[in-house]
């Protein structure tokens, strides 16, 4: 059988345990005002706390999106109003600029995949209609425009470790506003949560060289580990429906699901040991060579539509995205991939039920066809040749 090419990077257990050789001075854990969360949802809500908004406000996000963030700016009565985003991942002023009445406190801008929006003209709206600028910046950790870090522009800015990171939990809030006043007190993450998280993190690794005796003695140390944690879940989730109904040793970070009791929930000391062993720089280096590669292949090959035909300087990508036909044919090639063991990216598949989603046909276009394929740093080149090869031919039909 092929190797398995996971999605996302995955927890190296010799890492963990290595000397430190790279630090975290880097944005936004450089700076005076950070705060660990759970998961980026969290600190969304805290940060849109902090800046005063609440019940009979209004906050304008994007047409396109998740819908995990909007379930914050629900939970603390905020309306939600949405401006359109084009079929290119481009904001629509206008139309931005024709939603903004006096009840709108703040304006939520997505940088999408690592790739920046126009952030200095957003700003300058925001001033001018004393407005607070909130920058979501789930995709982007590590990515720079004009010299400064994304992040860095708004009066607050969310980043979600998780998508970058091999971490089993983890959501940033930055304060930039030194006017802004914030001090909450955090509790670790339920120990059984962060473990079983961890697990999958294993379990899913991107596999190394198939034939080695290293490579099969760690593939029977990581399933021995994941079948002992699995057994476990299955007792307490047993335990739970029966005797603990609201227990939270199940929850994981990247579910849709909002949940209040975690609103007061850091990252574990796992989580903050990865990040410490992390060699940021290096990340950034690597995912930007795999866009490089894939793009300039794509770029060769007519096969769908590329929402991005140049990696800007300062851009750490997420994924390299294709835009395909139609959902059908989006949902073929993830199924016909994941059969061949690569995991691809059927991106934002979720509607969610507050987005008046007939009104914003060009969401809709993006939540139904953006595709992505893995560049992240567990990669090699010989990875990016097969994904390559196995897209061929499910493109292909074959």
């Amino acid at each position: 059988m092929a190797q398995y090419i996971s999605g996302r990077p995955s927890i190296r257990i010799k890492n963990l345990f290595s000397e430190n050789k790279s630090n975290v001075s880097v944005f936004p854990l450089n700076q005076e005002k950070y705060y660990f969360f759970f998961s980026a949802r969290y600190a969304l809500r805290a940060g849109i706390k902090a800046l005063g908004i609440g019940p009979r406000d209004a906050m304008l996000l994007p047409s396109y999106n998740c819908g995990v963030e909007i379930d914050p700016i629900l939970n603390l009565g905020i309306n939600p109003v949405f401006y359109r985003i084009t079929k290119n991942l481009h904001i629509d002023f206008d139309d931005l600029l024709n939603k903004i009445t006096e009840k709108v406190k703040a304006i939520l801008v997505t940088h999408f995949l690592g790739f920046p929006q126009p952030i200095e003209k957003i700003k300058q709206i925001c001033i001018e209609k004393n407005l607070y600028l909130i920058e979501d910046c789930a995709h982007a950790l590590l990515s720079i425009h004009n010299g400064k870090p994304l992040g860095s522009y708004g009066d607050v800015s969310i980043f979600s470790l998780l998508k970058t990171l091999p971490v089993p939990n983890g959501g940033v809030l930055v304060i930039n506003n030194m006017n802004i006043k914030y001090d909450h007190s955090f509790l670790k993450p339920n120990f059984f949560a962060t473990c079983f998280y961890a697990s999958e993190l294993l379990k899913r690794r991107t596999g190394g060289n198939k034939n080695s005796s290293k490579e099969n003695a760690l593939n029977l140390l990581y399933n021995g580990i994941c079948l002992s944690l699995s057994s476990t879940r299955l007792m307490l989730a047993g335990f739970r429906k029966y005797f603990n109904p609201k227990g939270l040793y199940l929850v994981k970070p990247d579910s849709y699901l909002f949940i209040g009791d975690l609103r007061s929930w850091g990252i574990s000391d796992l989580s903050k040991r990865i990040i410490n062993k992390t060699n940021f720089e290096e990340i950034k280096i690597i995912r930007r060579k795999h866009f490089e590669y894939l793009l300039n292949y794509f770029l060769k090959n007519d096969r769908g539509i590329l929402p991005f035909t140049k990696l800007p300087s300062g851009v750490c990508p997420l994924f390299f995205p294709i835009i395909v036909e139609n959902a059908e044919e989006r949902d073929r090639l993830y199924t016909t991939l994941k059969g061949r063991g690569v995991i691809s990216h059927p991106w934002w598949d979720r509607f969610h039920s507050e987005v008046p989603w007939n009104e914003y046909p060009d969401a809709v276009y993006l939540k139904t066809r953006l595709f992505g394929l893995p560049i992240h740093q567990d990669l090699t080149y010989k990875h990016l040749d097969r994904i390559i090869e196995e897209f061929e031919k499910a493109y292909q039909g074959k």
